[in-house]
């Protein structure tokens, strides 16, 4: 329910403390302590900040994770893949028929918002308890960071936001009059925090093994290097990943598949990833996208499903290794299941007859019952092969061709994958991008590379959707995919009505700018 302007649920002066970590502090206290008694006592503190990690993915598949698998939908990688249940709610996004009002951009930001609330209470009052300093300074570089990367996803998403760095802000009248930051305001702040959450938060390998998965200063510095990235800073973009690159602290997993793998979370690979578990005593503490992925033959809903455009991809590099552990096809076996060897997409009710592999819980590994929200498994935002192609993609636009082209030979090396150390000038740059779409494919980055990469000064996305982009133009002209050419409940056009003058950004949601008073304004087009 919302309370005020900007923040909605916002989380208000009261919280429960709970013996479990998994209680996330969502229970008001019903006036059984002030703030000044739950921060008191420093493990209520850390309880405290163990809550911000639960608005990293959102509460609920709802929240936040399904509009992320929107986006995947809304790029050339996916299509919304479900043909079995009407929802023009989100085909109307993944097909840019965009309707301002959904409730997916909606809760994306509440939920982004509520976390960046407890981030700036965490700021506010952890510097006053009487703890440990060195406990003290990690909780509130964990704050910083994960403030950092809240604020970052909603840019990416809606471009300039309200900013609000503190608690007591929010109890001020004049939130009613705040209006949207620029984009440049809000890098400003994001470098702020990460650089104060690079000096506070300790490195992978002091964590006890049971502390992997809290922020670590890599993870600061890669988020760092990826800002920097979208933000064109190629020299300080290709210092940074270097700088995370020769930490010792992260490796590349000897075996592409095994990055996914479950029981393989926070593995040598992983830098800053969220864990899900099976614990059938607390609710909402596993993944979610094995079942909104999954096919609809494989109890799953048959959302964002992988395109033959992405698989041909694949196919053009003689890359099998990536591609059986990326996607799933109709009819054929598993990779690393073998209970599967001839897999059910459901093709009747999926556009594609194919689904992510990445997210797949093999039969023997799954809990009973097999149900959203009890699964294990893990979503990683960053990973060392990213950080890798952040650094080579920075190195090219900052004139350092070698150091690119190392780079990235590292990342095809690991897939036994030739590399051509004589691409240069823009070929170079395309090998690039085409090795971020393979090694990071259904991973959510897509949709935001896509509209970042620029070729002379005009996104790459305006070239692949469109009436006249590529990939429209492949599916509507060239494709003779079996599954996608006869299954065309989902039009097989889809992209088509991209325009780059309104969908570079999604729409802030309308109620923000009713409850703003018009203070806070639309994007352009919606």
């Amino acid at each position: 329910m919302k309370k005020i302007v900007l923040f909605l649920s916002i989380v208000g002066a009261l919280f429960v403390a709970s013996c479990d970590k998994e209680d996330f502090l969502d229970q008001p206290l019903q006036g059984r302590q002030t703030l000044d008694d739950f921060f008191a006592n420093g493990d209520n503190a850390e309880f405290f900040v163990n809550a911000l990690y639960r608005k990293v993915n959102g509460e609920d598949w709802w929240q936040v994770n399904f509009q992320r698998q929107i986006n995947e939908m809304a790029s050339d990688d996916n299509w919304a893949g479900n043909t079995e249940q009407p929802r023009p709610d989100i085909t109307g996004i993944a097909q840019y028929n965009v309707f301002a009002g959904s409730t997916y951009f909606n809760r994306f930001w509440e939920s982004h918002y509520i976390g960046i609330t407890r981030a700036n209470l965490t700021l506010e009052r952890i510097p006053n308890i009487d703890i440990d300093e060195n406990k003290k300074t990690q909780f509130l570089g964990e704050a910083r960071f994960i403030r950092a990367f809240l604020y970052f996803d909603l840019i990416r998403n809606f471009g300039g936001v309200p900013l609000v760095t503190t608690y007591s802000e929010i109890f001020d009248p004049s939130i009613n009059d705040k209006v949207r930051g620029t984009v440049e305001e809000a890098y400003e702040l994001i470098e702020e925090d990460l650089m104060i959450a690079i000096n506070s938060l300790p490195r992978k390998s002091e964590y006890a093994p049971a502390d992997l998965g809290r922020v670590t200063k890599g993870a600061a510095q890669s988020l760092l290097a990826k800002a920097y990235l979208y933000q064109e800073k190629w020299t300080e973009a290709q210092v940074m990943a270097k700088t995370v690159m020769d930490s010792g602290e992260y490796g590349l997993e000897p075996d592409f598949a095994d990055i996914y793998r479950v029981g393989n979370a926070h593995g040598v690979e992983s830098i800053f990833a969220i864990e899900f578990i099976n614990n059938p005593s607390t609710p909402r503490v596993g993944a979610q996208y094995a079942i909104t992925n999954g096919s609809r033959g494989d109890r799953g809903w048959g959302w964002a499903s992988p395109t033959s455009d992405l698989e041909n991809a694949f196919l053009s590099e003689g890359d099998n290794i990536r591609l059986r552990s990326t996607i799933i096809k109709h009819g054929e076996p598993v990779y690393g299941d073998p209970a599967v060897t001839e897999f059910d997409g459901k093709p009747s009710e999926n556009k594609s007859g194919r689904t992510n592999r990445k997210y797949y819980v093999p039969t023997a590994e799954r809990p009973t019952p097999y149900q959203r929200g009890q699964i294990p498994g893990t979503y990683i935002h960053i990973r060392l092969a990213d950080v890798i192609l952040f650094h080579a993609e920075a190195a090219y636009f900052n004139g350092d061709e070698t150091s690119a082209r190392n780079s990235l030979k590292l990342v095809r090396d690991r897939v036994g994958l030739d590399t051509n150390m004589s691409l240069s000038g823009s070929t170079l740059r395309d090998a690039i991008w085409k090795e971020r779409r393979l090694e990071l494919a259904l991973e959510q980055h897509r949709l935001y590379d896509i509209r970042r990469q620029k070729i002379n000064g005009v996104p790459r996305i305006a070239s692949i959707l469109g009436p006249n982009g590529s990939f429209v133009k492949y599916n509507t002209e060239v494709s003779t995919d079996p599954f996608e050419t006869t299954n065309l409940k989902e039009p097989q056009d889809s992209g088509r009505l991209f325009d780059p003058n309104v969908h570079m950004l999604w729409p802030i949601p309308p109620e923000e700018i009713q409850l703003s008073r018009g203070n806070i304004t639309q994007n352009p087009g919606y």
